[in-house]
């Protein structure tokens, strides 16, 4: 029995007690029968080696490819078969802890989403391949088990840790983009620039560039500009006013550069876009899913 300090960091301050049962691995055949089943002693940890396979837990069907890993957590009940046309090959280990919500939680896999997409796949083979070897009825199996199981489960944490500082970073963009565009639609109406834009939302201009060309498509003006385009096309379906006006109640002053403008964007004039069909002129944010009106 392997027994260890959880510590701080991700996994919470307590003792764990670990006993690995048994070490296996399984190429299935494709015809293989759907296995419907219920650990009332051990958990049993899955790594997909090859091929692909369905498991179904709580209701929900997931589908598992090679580098992927499921937990079958004790006193639960799970299905799961190999796919008919590439079926998978797995590696298992079976193990009692003293806590295994603890555990494997950190690991990317609680009860409720038993499963992770592992990101270094050559890394966590090399240790799957001497876990396995390392069962073999030697003297020295508990130590050699245990050591290969630890850094396994290093593996899975490092994983899990990746994907959330990926997750943050994304998080910091969106809420940086978000920002910029909130401050653009509310402030169309004066004559912006791209380091008047930047220096109000506390970002440099290379920083601000990237960001759009990312996760608009644009660049700052370009956005400004299709967004006035926009704000100008409800004006013209809206109400009479005159093109001049129009233009100046979307921030530009000159009346042909307005004209020419619109016509970039839209492909006709501002009096030939009053005269057509209804559209919808935030559709291009909408497709963006960056509406922020």
């Amino acid at each position: 029995m392997l027994q260890f300090d959880m510590g701080g960091g991700p996994l919470q301050d307590k003792d764990v007690f670990v006993s690995i049962r048994k070490v296996g691995q399984e190429h299935c055949d494709p015809k293989k029968a759907h296995e419907k089943r219920r650990w009332d002693t051990y958990d049993s940890l899955h790594f997909v080696l090859y091929g692909s396979g369905t498991l179904i837990a709580d209701g929900e069907r997931i589908h598992l490819n090679k580098g992927d890993a499921f937990l079958l957590y004790a006193n639960r009940e799970y299905e799961y078969y190999p796919s008919q046309s590439d079926p998978w090959s797995y590696l298992w280990v079976d193990l009692k802890t003293s806590d295994t919500e603890a555990l494997f939680t950190p690991c990317g896999m609680p009860p409720k989403h038993p499963y992770v997409r592992l990101a270094d796949i050559g890394g966590m083979m090399g240790l799957l391949k001497s876990l396995y070897e390392s069962y073999d009825a030697s003297d020295t199996q508990g130590i050699s088990c245990s050591g290969y199981f630890l850094l396994i489960l290093a593996e899975l944490l490092k994983g899990e840790q990746r994907k959330r500082a990926i997750k943050e970073n994304l998080s910091v963009k969106q809420r940086h983009i978000r920002n910029i565009l909130t401050y653009i639609n509310n402030n169309y109406r004066l004559p912006l620039t791209t380091q008047e834009i930047a220096a109000s939302n506390h970002i440099s201009v290379s920083r601000m560039m990237a960001l759009f060309v990312e996760r608009v498509g644009l660049s700052p003006i370009a956005y400004l500009n299709c967004f006035r385009v926009s704000m100008a096309c409800e004006l013209l379906k809206n109400t009479d006013a005159a093109i001049g006006d129009v233009a100046k109640a979307v921030g530009v002053e000159d009346r042909l550069y307005f004209s020419r403008l619109f016509k970039k964007w839209k492909g006709v004039s501002p009096r030939e876009y009053r005269g057509s069909a209804e559209e919808d002129p935030f559709a291009w944010l909408k497709e963006r899913n960056i509406d922020f009106r």
